[in-house]
């Protein structure tokens, strides 16, 4: 697998933000997203995420009166999470046509 400098994986982010884009990180995970923001040492990306009835989760919350108050589960469906990576950790970036 090629190395390139991070001066050159900042110039290939740079040039393809807000696209949707394949990365390859040095470990060889992959991962399909959008890049919405970039600084010197990380890339932001926004990825879609798929959950199944198994992944239901509740996400605490400060209420009304300093009460906890839970959110609603995660039921099956789609949604977005936003990843921020380091820009040393991305071997590969390539882009792809939205569906």
């Amino acid at each position: 697998m090629n190395t390139y400098s991070k001066d050159h994986i900042q110039n290939l982010c740079k040039s393809h933000m807000n696209q949707y884009v394949l990365i390859e990180t040095n470990q060889g995970e992959q991962l399909q997203g959008v890049i919405v923001d970039l600084d010197d040492d990380h890339v932001y990306v926004v990825t879609p995420v798929i959950h199944n009835q198994d992944q239901r989760q509740f996400y605490p919350y400060s209420g009304y009166y300093g009460y906890p108050y839970y959110g609603y589960p995660q039921g099956p469906g789609v949604g977005l999470r936003r990843l921020i990576l380091p820009l040393t950790a991305i071997a590969a970036l390539s882009l792809l046509p939205w569906f």
